[in-house]
Formats: structure tokens, C-alpha cells, sequence
């Protein structure tokens, strides 16, 4: 946990009428990282949404879903995004009146005005974002254990081939020579 991103009441932001900056230097408890998260998250109430940006990055360790290695990872971003103040999500007419129609489209994410933003969960969220779906430790992966990659070689001589592969053994036996 990060002691200084303590939640804060929206109510308190509104109270600031500038950015909330919060300065990010530590581990958080829902993503273990090989190096402390690093950089800056900013809230800014502007009537029915709340602005949150903010730059962040941090070192993860990862196992590899191939070789089951582990291998270490990079996380970095500087998300930007409008959060409803509502009960509900906005409707089209209310996303017309609030002057952030072109930003609000897609999917919102809706906070209780009465309620409180989390600088640390919108931060542990960002990054675990951008987690990759699949791990990968890279071209240098050796594939699964136990599973042996080298070409393999073949020896016509000493065992009969399907006659029904005999076509792309010659094809292959063409290759090797040039």
C-alpha cells in the first residue's frame, strides 16, 4: 500500500477546484512488482465527470505460458480518462449537456458523487491493464519442457517411408542438398 494515495471524497476535490496530483512511489498490495511503482495521478472534478490522468510504470516478474520461465516485464502507461459523476451512466442527453461528449464515448466508468475517488485502485487497475494476455518471454523461448525443438533429421536408408509420404521426403531430401 502506498500511504500517500489515501481515497479522497469527490466532494473534497470539487472543494479544490484544481487538479488533485498525487505523487506514486511505492508497492501496491494487489500487484507484486519487482521494482516500486513510479510516477504521478491527477483528478480533476468538472461537474458531472471527474478527469483522472496519469503516468505510471513499474518492473513485473511473469511465467512464461510456453517454457514456464520466468521473466520480467516492463509496465508502463499514461492513461487519461473521464469518469462519470452519476448514479447511473449517462444518458445520450446528459452526455450531450456535460461538454465532454466527444471524450465520453464507449464504455464509462460511473462513481457516486457522494462517494470517493482511489488514486491506488485506479492505478493498480491502469497497470493491471496493461498485463499481456499471454505470457511470453520473448524469441529466445525454448518452448515447453521436455518437448525437444531441433529439426529432425532423417535417415531414409535405414527405415521405410508410407508410400504415401514418399513425395515430401523427396521434396525434403531436395531441400537438403541445396
Amino acid at each position: 500500500m502506498i500511504e500517500a494515495l489515501e481515497p479522497v471524497p469527490l466532494q473534497e476535490l470539487r472543494a479544490l477546484g484544481t487538479p488533485k496530483v498525487w505523487e506514486v512511489e511505492g508497492e501496491l498490495d494487489q500487484l507484486p512488482s519487482l521494482t516500486p511503482v513510479r510516477g504521478h495521478v491527477s483528478a480533476e472534478h468538472r461537474g458531472n465527470v471527474l478527469a483522472v490522468q496519469g503516468k505510471l510504470s513499474t518492473i513485473v516478474t511473469l511465467c512464461c505460458d510456453r517454457c514456464l520461465n520466468q521473466f520480467n516485464q516492463n509496465l508502463s502507461c499514461a492513461p487519461s480518462e473521464l469518469i462519470w459523476l452519476g448514479a447511473a451512466p449517462p444518458t445520450a442527453d446528459q452526455l450531450e449537456h456535460s461538454g465532454e461528449v466527444a471524450e465520453m464515448e464507449g464504455l464509462v466508468d460511473v462513481l457516486d458523487p457522494r462517494g470517493e475517488f482511489d488514486p491506488q485502485q485506479w492505478a493498480f487497475e491502469q497497470l493491471n491493464l496493461m498485463l499481456p494476455v499471454v505470457n511470453h518471454c520473448g524469441d529466445h523461448c525454448p518452448g515447453p519442457p521436455g518437448l525437444n525443438l531441433k529439426p529432425v533429421t532423417s535417415d531414409s536408408t535405414s527405415k521405410e517411408v508410407d508410400p504415401r509420404w514418399q513425395a515430401l521426403q523427396q521434396l525434403q531430401q531436395r531441400l537438403e542438398q541445396q
